[in-house]
C-alpha cells in the first residue's frame, strides 16, 4: 500500500491496449503509449498486423509521426517490427515513412524485403525511398560485413534498377547513389553512364555518387564542374569535394561561397570544413563576419568541425576505447550481419 500523500508510478500501458485506442481512433496518444510499442514481441507482431487495417488513416499518419519524432530522441525506442508490417500498407505515404523509421536498421535481412519495393512497389516515390534505404546496405557490404552472396544479389538489383530506362529518374538516381558506396567496375561504369546521359538530374546523381565511391580519377572532373551553369550541378561538385578531403579543391571551394546560388555557397562552406587546411580556416574565419546570418552560421559549423578534427589528430580529444579484434568479430558476428 502506498504511504499517504506518496503518488504512485503509473503503470505502463500495455502493447494491446495501445493498439486497441488507436483503433478506435484515439489520436492523443502519450510518449509512455507509443513507447510502448518499441521492441515488440512477436505475439504483439501478429497482433498488430492483425489490427493495422482497422486503424483510420489519419491516425495512422499521426502515430507515425509520434514515433519518428520519439526515436530521435530516444535511441532505445526500436520500431522496426513495426515498420517492416506497414510496408504493406495501401498507403503510399505510410509505405514511406515506414522506410524512414527503418533508416537506422542494420539488420541484412531486411534487404530481401527492400528490393522487391523498390522494384515493384507501385508508387515511384516509395520505390525511391527503398533504394536509398538499402545504401546502408551497401555501405556495410563495402566494408565486409555481409556475405559476398548479399553483396552480388544487393548491386545487381540496385544497378539493374539503375540500368533500367524505363523506370522514372528520381528512382534511377537512387539506385545510382545507393549502389556507389560498392569499389565495383560495374558501379564505376554505372556512374560514368549518369554522368553521360545528358540526363541533368542523372549528372547531378552521378556526382554525388561519386562523392560515395571516392574513384580518384573523378577529381578533375569534380574540379571543373564547379563552373557549371546549372547549380545542382555545382551544388554537387562543391559537396562531393568535401568529401575527397583534397586540398586541391580549396580554391574552387572558397570561390563557390559567393555562388549566386545560396545552396551552393552553404554547400562550399560545408565542404571547406571537411577538406580544412590553414587557407580554409582563414577564409572560414573571415564568413563568420559575414552580413548574410546562413553563411555566418554555417562557417562557424565548419570551423567547429576543423576544431574537433584537429583535437582527435592531435590527440586532445579522448578517442573511444580500441575494441580488440575477438570482440569486434562478436560483435559482427551470427544472423545479424550474416546476410
Amino acid at each position: 500500500m502506498a504511504a499517504p500523500g506518496r503518488k504512485t508510478k503509473p503503470e505502463k500501458p500495455s502493447f494491446q491496449s495501445v493498439i486497441q485506442k488507436l483503433t478506435q481512433g484515439d489520436r492523443k496518444l502519450s510518449s509512455t503509449d507509443i513507447a510502448a510499442l518499441s521492441l515488440a514481441a512477436p505475439q504483439d507482431q501478429a497482433l498488430f498486423k492483425e489490427r493495422w487495417p482497422d486503424i483510420a488513416a489519419e491516425v495512422k499518419a499521426g502515430l507515425l509521426g509520434r514515433m519518428e519524432e520519439l526515436a530521435e530522441g530516444d535511441a532505445t525506442l526500436d520500431f522496426s517490427a513495426l515498420y517492416r508490417v506497414m510496408l504493406a500498407d495501401p498507403l503510399p505515404a505510410v509505405r514511406a515513412a515506414a522506410l524512414r523509421g527503418l533508416w537506422e536498421s542494420e539488420d541484412p535481412t531486411l534487404i530481401r524485403k527492400l528490393i522487391p519495393v523498390m522494384q515493384s512497389d507501385p508508387d515511384a516515390g516509395v520505390r525511391a525511398a527503398a533504394a536509398e534505404a538499402l545504401g546502408k546496405f551497401a555501405m556495410l557490404a563495402e566494408h565486409g560485413k555481409l556475405r559476398p552472396e548479399t553483396e552480388e544479389l544487393l548491386a545487381a538489383s540496385l544497378l539493374g534498377v539503375f540500368s533500367d530506362a524505363g523506370e522514372e529518374t528520381a528512382v534511377r538516381r537512387r539506385a545510382l547513389e545507393a549502389a556507389a558506396y560498392l569499389s565495383r567496375h560495374e558501379v564505376r561504369q554505372a556512374i560514368t553512364d549518369a554522368y553521360d546521359s545528358g540526363d541533368p538530374e542523372l549528372k547531378a546523381a552521378s556526382l554525388f555518387a561519386v562523392g560515395r565511391n571516392l574513384d580518384s580519377s573523378w577529381l578533375e572532373t569534380l574540379l571543373d564542374e564547379t563552373t557549371a551553369e546549372l547549380p545542382e550541378i555545382r551544388y554537387e561538385a562543391a559537396a562531393a569535394l568535401g568529401e575527397y578531403e583534397d586540398e586541391r579543391a580549396v580554391p574552387c571551394l572558397i570561390r563557390l561561397t559567393a555562388d549566386c546560388d545560396a545552396e551552393v555557397r552553404l554547400a562550399a562552406i560545408t565542404a571547406l570544413g571537411k577538406v580544412g587546411g590553414k587557407l580554409s580556416k582563414a577564409h572560414l574565419e573571415e564568413l563568420t563576419r559575414s552580413e548574410d546570418e546562413a553563411v555566418r552560421e554555417m562557417a562557424a559549423e565548419a570551423l567547429e568541425d576543423l576544431a574537433e578534427a584537429a583535437g582527435l589528430l592531435s590527440g586532445e580529444i579522448e578517442t573511444v576505447r580500441p575494441v580488440d579484434a575477438e570482440e569486434e568479430e562478436r560483435y559482427w558476428d551470427g544472423e545479424t550481419y550474416a546476410g
